[in-house]
């Protein structure tokens, strides 16, 4: 039988030894579409880029290209100067519950980063017009030389067409701690399924159902702090699913 979405959390006997009112875990958070309400790194591309870069995006949706590959030659056919571009993402902002879940997770000692295959510059730009700062952030970079558009793609690796391989950055991050994931698209699907538990909206919520992996559908950030609020009082990382209890994460949850 396929694996409904979790809603709901029940108390169980944990397997797990963990403190009272902390929950062990590295938290990886996407950007474009889950910080944000909408796809900045997209909406960059249509309003800048010269029509070529559609035919490059069906490419990538057709699955010949890589995100890293498409995003390359999309960001080529941007004119415009780093300056307008910063300027224009800077008219979009962070989900209205985002801030209250990182302090949240700071007061609840939750270590945490954005793990984005945007860019660096414009997920920096509007973090500050929220006054978010001191948070990690792996992603890819832009810079302009001569007046000229520049991407780098650090932390790619060998054997990943994504610019950004989110598996590898959560896994040398989280200490060997269950990796809680938060996403909404393609960009996740890979480290769905090598997280602990996962978070869901729109295409990655299909993904989950697809392929049977444990996870949350969630509407904004208090509905993750709710439910991780009630893993945290319970010191435990058992959950249950709506028709019956369900494994309480996907097997091989350790990301070492």
């Amino acid at each position: 039988m396929p694996i409904k979405p979790n809603y709901a959390f029940m108390t169980f006997e944990s397997e797990r030894s963990v403190s009272s009112k902390k929950l062990d875990c590295f938290v990886s958070i996407d950007f474009d579409g889950t910080i944000t309400d909408s796809d900045i790194t997209d909406a960059v591309i249509k309003k800048f880029a010269r029509p070529e870069w559609e035919a490059v995006e069906r490419l990538w949706e057709a699955g010949a290209i890589g995100s890293m590959e498409c995003l390359s030659k999309q960001m080529a056919l941007i004119d415009a100067s780093l300056a307008e571009i910063l300027e224009y993402a800077g008219e979009f902002s962070v989900n209205e519950t985002f801030s209250a879940f990182v302090n949240f997770l700071r007061k609840n000692e939750m270590p945490f980063a954005i793990i984005s295959d945007g860019f660096d510059l414009i997920i920096k730009k509007i973090l500050s017009k929220s006054g978010l700062s001191n948070i990690p952030v792996y992603s890819n970079r832009i810079t302009e030389i001569y007046g000229e558009l520049m991407t780098s793609f650090p932390y790619n690796k060998t054997g990943c067409s994504s610019g950004v391989c989110k598996c590898s950055v959560a896994r040398a991050n989280s200490g060997g701690l269950p990796v809680i994931h938060i996403g909404d698209g393609r960009s996740d699907f890979c480290l769905a399924e090598d997280a602990a538990h996962v978070f869901s909206k729109k295409k990655l919520t299909d993904y989950c159902r697809t392929k049977n992996l444990n996870h949350t559908p969630f509407f904004d950030f208090k509905t993750i702090e709710n439910s991780l609020a009630v893993l945290i009082e319970r010191g435990s990382f058992e959950s249950v699913e709506t028709e019956k209890i369900m494994p309480s994460f996907n097997s091989g949850a350790l990301i070492l």
